[in-house]
């Protein structure tokens, strides 16, 4: 039985809901929500030491994944960083968390700020080949929610279940303080 649409509901339930999958402040975007989706796919993800993310096969694992956008400027991503710091303590290794910076051109800010909430996960920036490859930029720009006028839209969650499928996109703070929000997250 999935649980992950009863998850989102729990979760989400104080958003207001917005076209098809995307959840939050309706953003005009360069994007459609399938190329968001898509861009999961083609993305290319790097650690602090260069070292690539297997975002496909990480998706692939059988575990449910919450790709997050952040920013060390972002008011909704610091206030988010309680909950992740409850589901640290409560339920690290039942979802893949993947924390990818908002700007590449941040990632050592971001990387520096999200290292001080001694979090057991990583953050990661879109890689290099998004300079000299046409197609791997036009997947970033979608990757990144893009608006219509080339910003980036923070926090942007992606939830995908088990299955590989990504079941929401949710432009806004998710709330994983809450003991039924935290609850849902963390039920097997």
């Amino acid at each position: 039985m999935r649980r992950f649409p009863v998850l989102t509901v729990l979760l989400l339930a104080s958003l207001a809901s917005a076209r098809a999958e995307i959840i939050g402040a309706p953003t005009p975007r360069m994007a459609t929500e399938e190329q968001m989706k898509a861009s999961l796919r083609e993305i290319d993800l790097v650690g602090a030491n260069g070292a690539p993310l297997d975002l496909r096969a990480l998706i692939a694992s059988g575990r449910p994944t919450l790709v997050s956008l952040w920013a060390h400027w972002c008011p909704n991503c610091l206030a988010e960083m309680k909950g992740f710091k409850a589901i640290a303590a409560t339920c690290p290794d039942r979802w893949n968390m993947v924390f990818v910076s908002a700007r590449a051109s941040d990632y050592a800010k971001d990387a520096a700020k999200f290292k001080t909430y001694g979090l057991p996960w990583k953050i990661y920036r879109v890689g290099d080949s998004t300079k000299t490859d046409v197609a791997k930029a036009k997947s970033a720009r979608a990757f990144y929610g893009a608006t219509a006028d080339g910003g980036v839209v923070t926090p942007l969650h992606y939830l995908i279940g088990a299955s590989g499928r990504v079941d929401a996109i949710v432009s806004g703070r998710l709330n994983f303080e809450e003991p039924q929000r935290l609850a849902a997250f963390c039920a097997d």
